[in-house]
C-alpha cells in the first residue's frame, strides 16, 4: 500500500514534466526536421552549431528554477509560506534580469560567438548560424521564464497545466514552422521565428496562471535584493546547471571534431543523433526534476522513508526505460534517418551511428536521476561529482585521445563510455550516504540514545510523536 502510493505520487509529478519536457524537445526537433527536408544538410548543420549557446541560456533557467523551487518546497513544507514565495519573487525578476542581459551581450558579440561555436565566415554554414541565432536570442527572456514558471506550478500542486501550456506552444510551433518555411520560404530565419512566438505563448498562459490562479506560489513584494538567497538559489542549482550545460558543452565538442575530422557532413548526421538523443535526455531529466520539488518537500517534513523509496522506485524505473529506448532507436534508425533526410547515403549514415550512439541510452536515466537527487536533498557536491565528469570531463578526453588511436568511427562510442565511467561514480556516491546515514542523520541527531521500558515516558512519547511526523 505505502510504495503504491509513493509509486502515485512519482508519477503525479513526474509524466506532466516529462510530457512537458518532449515537447519542449519537439521546438527544436520539428525545427530540425522543416529545415532539412525543405532548406538543406547544411542549413541543419548550421542550427545544430547554435544549440550549445541555446542550451547554456536554457541551462541558466534551469538553474534558477531548480534551484529556487527546491528551497521553495522546503520552505512550504515547514509551513513557511511567505518565505517561500519571496524566494519565487527573487527568482522571477533574476531570470528576467539575466535573459535580458545575456541577449544583448550576444548580440553585441554575434560573429565572435559564432566563430566559438565552430564557424567561419569562409564556410556557407556560418550564414546561417547566424540567421537563427540573431532572431532565436530575442525571445531568450520567455525560455528562461517559461521553464522556471513551469516547476512553480507544480509546487503550488497543478503539474499536469504546465504540460497543457507547452503543448499548445508546440502546436504553435508546428503550424507556423509549416507556414514559415514551406509557405512563405523563410528558411532558418522563419523556424527561429516560430519558435520564438511559440514560446511566448506558452510562457504567457504560465504566468496567467501563477498571477490569477495560484493557491500558494505568490507575488510578494520585495525591501531589497537579497544576494545571499541569490547565492543559495545558484549554489542549490548549479549541478542541474552542469547537467545541461554539459549537454550543451558536449554537442559543441562533438561539432568541433567532427567537423575537423569528417566535415559538414557529420555535423547534419550528429544534428540528427542529438536530436533524438534530446528527446529520450530530456525524457529523463523531466522525470528526475519532475520529482524533484516532492524529493525536496520530504525532506523538509522529515519523511526519511518516503525519500528512499523514491530513490529505489525511480532507479528501476529509469533502467527499464533506458533498455527500450535503446531497443526502439536501434530498430527503427533507418526510420529516423528517413525522418530527416531524402537522400539514401544519408539515411544509411544516420543508421549505422544511431546503431552505436543508442547504447548510452541504457544508463544515461540512471546517472542523471542520481545527480538530481543530490540536489533535491542538498548534496550538491555529490551532485556535481557526477554531473561534471559526465558531461564534460570523461567526453572531452575520449574524444580527444580515441579517434587518433581508433580512427573516426569510434566518435559515436564515447558517449557510451562516459556513461559506464559515470555509473561508477553514482554507485560509490550512493554507497557512501548508506554507509553515513545521510538521510536518517536528523533521526541519530534528535535521539543519540534508545528508549528502552526503563526510560522516561517523555522519551518515548518524543521518540513516538518524531515517528508521528515521518
Amino acid at each position: 500500500m505505502f510504495k503504491k502510493k509513493i509509486f502515485k505520487t512519482i508519477f503525479k509529478y513526474a509524466i506532466p514534466n516529462v510530457i512537458s519536457m518532449w515537447i519542449f524537445t519537439l521546438y527544436t526537433m520539428i525545427d530540425g526536421v522543416f529545415i532539412s527536408r525543405f532548406v538543406g544538410s547544411t542549413a541543419l548543420a548550421g542550427v545544430n552549431l547554435a544549440l550549445p549557446l541555446i542550451n547554456f541560456i536554457f541551462s541558466i533557467s534551469i538553474m534558477i528554477g531548480v534551484g529556487s523551487s527546491t528551497l521553495i518546497a522546503i520552505k512550504f513544507g515547514e509551513n513557511r509560506y511567505d518565505d517561500g514565495n519571496k524566494i519565487f519573487t527573487l527568482a522571477t525578476f533574476l531570470n528576467l534580469f539575466l535573459g535580458i542581459f545575456i541577449s544583448v551581450i550576444i548580440l553585441l558579440n554575434i560573429d565572435r560567438v559564432i566563430n566559438i561555436l565552430g564557424a567561419n565566415k569562409s564556410q556557407e554554414v556560418y550564414r546561417y548560424v547566424k540567421e537563427y541565432l540573431t532572431v532565436i536570442v530575442f525571445f531568450s527572456v520567455f525560455y528562461m521564464s517559461g521553464y522556471a514558471f513551469e516547476i512553480y506550478i507544480k509546487i503550488d500542486g497543478k503539474p499536469s497545466y504546465p504540460a497543457i501550456c507547452v503543448l499548445v506552444g508546440g502546436l504553435t510551433n508546428l503550424f507556423l514552422d509549416y507556414v514559415f518555411v514551406v509557405i512563405f520560404h523563410y528558411g532558418v530565419t522563419g523556424a527561429a521565428i516560430a519558435t520564438g512566438i511559440s514560446q511566448v505563448a506558452s510562457c504567457t498562459m504560465l504566468l496567467l496562471y501563477i498571477t490569477l490562479k495560484a493557491k500558494y506560489v505568490k507575488f510578494m513584494k520585495l525591501n531589497k535584493i537579497n544576494f545571499e538567497k541569490i547565492s543559495k538559489i545558484f549554489k542549490t542549482g548549479f549541478s542541474e546547471f552542469l547537467t545541461e550545460v554539459s549537454s550543451g558543452i558536449l554537442i559543441l565538442i562533438y561539432n568541433l571534431v567532427i567537423l575537423k575530422k569528417i566535415g559538414v557532413l557529420g555535423v547534419s548526421i550528429f544534428g540528427t543523433v542529438s536530436y533524438i538523443t534530446s528527446f529520450i535526455t530530456m525524457t529523463m531529466i523531466g522525470f528526475s526534476q519532475g520529482i524533484q520539488p516532492v524529493i525536496s518537500y520530504y525532506l523538509g517534513k522529515k519523511n526519511y522513508k518516503n525519500l528512499k523509496e523514491i530513490l529505489k522506485i525511480s532507479i528501476i524505473f529509469l533502467g527499464v526505460l533506458g533498455i527500450f529506448c535503446f531497443v526502439f532507436v536501434s530498430l527503427f534508425s533507418e526510420y529516423i534517418g528517413k525522418i530527416f533526410f531524402r537522400e539514401q547515403d544519408m539515411i544509411l549514415y544516420v543508421k549505422r551511428v544511431l546503431k552505436i550512439y543508442s547504447l548510452s541510452y541504457l544508463l544515461i536515466g540512471i546517472n542523471i536521476f542520481v545527480s538530481a537527487y543530490f540536489t533535491a536533498i542538498k548534496k550538491v557536491i555529490y551532485s556535481a561529482l557526477i554531473t561534471f565528469p559526465r558531461g564534460i570531463l570523461f567526453n572531452s578526453i575520449l574524444l580527444l585521445i580515441l579517434p587518433n588511436i581508433f580512427g573516426n568511427k569510434v566518435i559515436w562510442i564515447v558517449s557510451f563510455l562516459s556513461e559506464v565511467l559515470t555509473i561508477f561514480i553514482c554507485i560509490y556516491l550512493l554507497k557512501k550516504i548508506k554507509r553515513e546515514g545521510i538521510l536518517n542523520w536528523y533521526e541519530k541527531k534528535k535521539f543519540k540514545g534508545k528508549c528502552s521500558f526503563k526510560s522516561s515516558p517523555s522519551c518515548i512519547n518524543n521518540l513516538q510523536k518524531f515517528r508521528g511526523e515521518r
